[in-house]
């Protein structure tokens, strides 16, 4: 009996450390691609106007603040616009185009959501052998067989899902409205983030990435 409620307790345990690895909820914020232009407009940046536009607006506030402090502290005059959109319709753009207009700014960093995808992942459950070792066969026998093959060696599994974004900051010279920079990154984990903690990963890759292109 001792030994049943042991094999038990430690194929409960594995299952659940099992299930914390497979969905883990820490996001990640990886660098896709970046690019610049060939010739950079000459002079340094008299004020550069942040903007945003993402489903929620928790995220863009803290974005535009975090980037605004991060960039002065690195010598650039960047201002939050405090403008945040969420829709791509002909008011939007107006009011968007007179949020940069109103600003004085010579240069625009705009940072937008472009794609957001959440994908469901299965978790049948796992056979545990002896001292806790899984079978290695165990995919041969059903989690449905399992429970009564061996009750105490099956350890059920969860469903969990995962929010993947794809984001993109594009930096324009007001002047001719030229683009001259934009890198594309990729979160995945993102629904375990509020809008602070999503802006603190996102921010230090889209800075690193203007170093790397020479715009810092």
């Amino acid at each position: 009996m001792e030994n049943a409620v042991r094999s038990a307790l430690s194929a409960a345990l594995l299952g659940a450390a099992a299930l914390v690895a497979g969905c883990s909820t820490t996001p990640v914020t990886t660098l896709e691609a970046s690019w610049v232009a060939p010739q950079l407009p000459q002079g340094p940046i008299k004020k550069l106007l942040i903007i945003t536009v993402a489903s929620e607006e928790f995220v863009q506030i803290a974005f535009q603040d975090q980037m605004a402090a991060q960039l002065k502290a690195r010598g650039v005059n960047a201002v939050a616009s405090r403008r945040y959109f969420t829709r791509y319709t002909t008011a939007e753009e107006a009011r968007f185009k007179k949020s940069i207009d109103d600003s004085g700014a010579d240069f625009v960093l705009l940072a937008r959501v472009t794609n957001t995808n959440t994908s469901v992942h299965e978790d049948r459950g796992r056979l545990i052998g002896v001292n806790g070792v899984p079978y290695a066969d165990a995919t041969a026998i059903s989690g449905a067989y399992a429970r009564y093959f061996n009750p105490t060696s099956y350890v059920q599994g969860g469903d969990y899902s995962m929010k993947t974004v794809t984001a993109e900051a594009s930096i324009f010279a007001l002047d001719g409205e030229k683009l001259i920079w934009s890198a594309r990154t990729r979160t995945t984990n993102a629904q375990a983030a509020t809008g602070e903690e999503a802006a603190t990963q996102y921010v230090p890759v889209i800075l690193e990435a203007m170093k790397k292109d020479k715009l810092l």
